[in-house]
Parts: C-alpha cells; sequence; structure tokens
C-alpha cells in the first residue's frame, strides 16, 4: 500500500491531468476526475508533497529511467533496435505527459510505437486501487453505500465462501478457518482434517502470498511443496502458530484439480484460474468486460497469481479462446515474454477455447447481481472443473496491469473504461450535485457496447 502512495504521489498526475486537453473519450474522463478529486480530497500536507513530487521530476524520472533501462534496455534494443538512449528519453517524456512512470514503459511495452501513442489510454494503480474503487464504495452513484458485510466478504476468504453458500453459488468450499490461534470455524466431520488434498491461505492475502498446498500421502500424513512432511495434528499446530504470530487468519480448503481438457496446463498440478471482470452498466445490470486465464509456472506449483511468477493469457470473452501468455517480470528483466505454449508442460496455449466458458460468464454475471449487487465493479477468480465452473473469491479492487498487459493493449477506451468512467462521473454528480455529468460521455463504437446478449 505504501509503494502505491508513492506512485501516486510520484506520478504527478493529481496536478498534470486537470491542466491537460480533455478530448472527451472515456479514459481522459476518467482520468482527469480521478485526478481533481483526490486534488479535492487532499489536505494541504499532501497537496504539498504532490507539487513537490513534480518539482522533483528533473532528479527522479531520469534515475528511474536509467535503473530500468538497466534492467530491460538491452533486451528491448535487441529485439526492436531501439537505442538505451532513446528508451531512456521516450519514459522521460511519458512521465511528463501522461503520468506513466518507468516501470510501465516496460511492463506494457510502451517502446513499440503503436502501443506508446495510445499511452494515455491505460489506468493506472494508483487511479484505481488508490482512488476510484474506493471512492465508488463510498459514492455508488447516489445509490445505497454496499453494506460492511457485502464489502467484507470481498476481502474476507471465509467470509466470500458464506456469502456465496447463502445466495447458492458454487464456491469453493472452506474445511477449517483458523483466527489468532484458535479454530473458529469446522466444516469438516473429521476431528483434524480430511484425508484429501489440502490447500491453505491467508483469510486476506493477495498475490498468492502464504499460500501453501499440502498433498495427503497415506495414515494422515501431509507433504507440501518443499517437501516437508506433517501430520494432521501438527499441521494444524503450524497453522494456529502462524495465526497466532502473524495475526493473519488461515483458512484450509480441498486442493482442486482443472478440467481434464485443462491439465496439461496445469504445472505440477497446481490450480489455473480465469479472472474475470464484471462492472455495473448504464442499465444497472452486470457485464463481463475482460478476462484472462491465469497459470503456473517453472518451480511454482502451488499458485497461478500473476504477481508470484505466473503467466496469463488474453481470453477473448465472446468465445473463450485464448491469446498469447505472458509473464509477470517485465519491469525487472526480460522473463518469459510471450509464449504460444505452456513453458513446462507444452500445453498449446493460443487459440484454445476454455471448456465451459458460457457456464464461467453466467456464474459471475449471476453472483454480482445477487450477492454483490451493491458493488461497481469485482475482479472474480473462477476455477474451471469437471463439474462445472466455482468460485475461489472476488476482488474489490482487481489489478488492471494484468489485464491490460495479457490484452497487450489499453483497458481506458473500451467497454470497461466506458462502464468506469460512466460510475465515477455519476458517483461524482451524486456528491457535488451536478446532475449533468453523466450526459457528457461520449458512446463507444457499437462493438464495445454489449459484449453478451
Amino acid at each position: 500500500m505504501w509503494a502505491e502512495e508513492i506512485v501516486k504521489f510520484g506520478s504527478g498526475a493529481a496536478v498534470t491531468w486537470p491542466l491537460r486537453h480533455d478530448d472527451g473519450t472515456p479514459a481522459a474522463l476518467f482520468h482527469r476526475s480521478c485526478a481533481r478529486e483526490m486534488w479535492r480530497e487532499s489536505g494541504l500536507k499532501m497537496r504539498i508533497g504532490l507539487v513537490a513530487a513534480v518539482l522533483a521530476w528533473p532528479v527522479i524520472i531520469p534515475a528511474l529511467a536509467a535503473f530500468y533501462t538497466w534492467h530491460n534496455g538491452l533486451d528491448v534494443r535487441r529485439r526492436t533496435r531501439k537505442g538505451l538512449a532513446r528508451q531512456m528519453w521516450e519514459q522521460i517524456v511519458l512521465a511528463a505527459t501522461r503520468s506513466t512512470l518507468p516501470p510501465w514503459y516496460y511492463i506494457f511495452e510502451l517502446h513499440d510505437d503503436d502501443k506508446r501513442r495510445r499511452a494515455g489510454e491505460y489506468l493506472h494503480r494508483f487511479e484505481t486501487k488508490r482512488f476510484a474503487y474506493e471512492f465508488l464504495r463510498r459514492t455508488n452513484g447516489g445509490e445505497p453505500v454496499p453494506p460492511r458485510r457485502s464489502t467484507e466478504a470481498l476481502s474476507d476468504k471465509a467470509l466470500f465462501t458464506e456469502r456465496c453458500r447463502d445466495y447458492q453459488l458454487p464456491a469453493v468450499p472452506v474445511l477449517v478457518v483458523l483466527r489468532d490461534g484458535e479454530i473458529t470455524q469446522r466444516d469438516s466431520r473429521d476431528p483434524l482434517l480430511p484425508p484429501i488434498d489440502l490447500f491453505v491461505k491467508k483469510v486476506r492475502g493477495t498475490g498468492g502470498r502464504g499460500a501453501e498446498r499440502w498433498d495427503y500421502q497415506r495414515e494422515g500424513l501431509y507433504r507440501d511443496a518443499q517437501g516437508h512432511v506433517l501430520s494432521a495434528a501438527a499441521l494444524v499446530a503450524r497453522l494456529q502458530v502462524l495465526t497466532l504470530t502473524a495475526r493473519k487468519g488461515h483458512i484450509v480448503q480441498p486442493r482442486l484439480t482443472n478440467h481434464r481438457e485443462l491439465r496439461d496446463l496445469s504445472n505440477g498440478g497446481a490450480l489455473a484460474t480465469v479472472r474475470v471482470m464484471t462492472c455495473r452498466n448504464e442499465r444497472g445490470e452486470y457485464e463481463v468486460t475482460n478476462a484472462a486465464f491465469r497459470m503456473a509456472q517453472g518451480k511454482n506449483t502451488v499458485v497461478d497469481n500473476f504477481h508470484a511468477g505466473g503467466i496469463l493469457a488474453k481470453v477473448d470473452i465472446r468465445t473463450g479462446v485464448l491469446g498469447h501468455a505472458t509473464d509477470g517480470a517485465m519491469a525487472l528483466g526480460p522473463g518469459t515474454g510471450w509464449c504460444e505454449r505452456h513453458p513446462q508442460t507444452g500445453g498449446q496455449i493460443l487459440g484454445r477455447k476454455l471448456p465451459l466458458w458460457k457456464e464461467v460468464v453466467d456464474l459471475v454475471r449471476r453472483a454480482h447481481a445477487t450477492a454483490f449487487s451493491e458493488q461497481v465493479v469485482i475482479g472474480w477468480d473462477v476455477a474451471i472443473l469437471d463439474d462445472g465452473p466455482r468460485l475461489v473469491e472476488g476482488n474489490k479492487g482487481p489489478d488492471l496491469d494484468l489485464v491490460q498487459r495479457s490484452h497487450a493493449a489499453p483497458l481506458g477506451n473500451t467497454r470497461f473504461g466506458e462502464l468506469m468512467a460512466y460510475n465515477l462521473l455519476r458517483s461524482l454528480a451524486a456528491k457535488h450535485g451536478e446532475a449533468d455529468l453523466p450526459r457528457r460521455l461520449p458512446a463507444l463504437p457499437k462493438e464495445h457496447k454489449v459484449p453478451f446478449s
């Protein structure tokens, strides 16, 4: 969180975006609205900090550009013949004109001239995760603010499962919940743990941090990915100590296995999931706007998270067909790059159609419309199993970096960007009494309007 605050200050967006030309596109309206409201909500000390960050650009931006060029420049030069000095200059220009800091020059491959011309259309983490998502929850376009339990269920994985069960939504069951060194919930009839493969994760963890996989061996013994073997009693005791010392709860779930048509994309048996974005539209309904399929790679056989070294591929939301896959090691080195096949299993990725795709789409739309209808935007993690799709979790602040990277394009002037701008302007109108604000939003081309009938 502190790192994202530094990026928000360092980008200078709150100072510079309101001064730029408004071309009337959803991306420009989103940027300017976020910047103006961030400025409005800032106290004197924060405003001084925002201005000071801009004044420090002549020192900070060239230093950042040099650092990230050192990590990525030679690989980019080899592939594009673009020199190191040119790369550094382009990073400096993007920071000054589009509030895009040097890491994202490589994350979004803005060394490509065509992509760089659309740099202003990218939606940034400091705008979404550090402002827009929370602002929409606080204002909600004049509608009732989401109840605390709805929002908490998108942060607390145990509460998420309970809420899905209340609304009869298929979700991964929770066997045991541990908080503050105690077992607070047990859905298993076994005295300790059932004799099955298990998956353990933090109640409020993100990015796959702290997740563990324990495969059942025999006679009540479990083995993790590092080869440690524990009895059921020892495993429970270990988790109790973890929740007591780290003050973070843990949940124990059955380890799931992907649909048989996807198992050649499962690295070492790690569950591959699809991230699906849904957003409230102008009719008060919930649209699927984007999706990306996540897979583990390399030595990681536990989680598929992008920021834990996984790879992901764009999903065509109309057909469920996959594009090229890419990894998340984009700012500190070239990493895996783009691939048509899984780097370890050799399974075909490009052009592959996900099974049960219509069922996935129907599930997330139903989940948003019933259990979480007060929320504007949700990023769903869905596992596709032999017996159908299941909700793994919902994210109240979905990361757009992974979507924009896997799509190799910005989201600002797509249907997602249009809906985010619409909901943001609607909330601003309700907050400031400007009833005409939403009507200023232009329509996108027809092909972006309704992904599903």
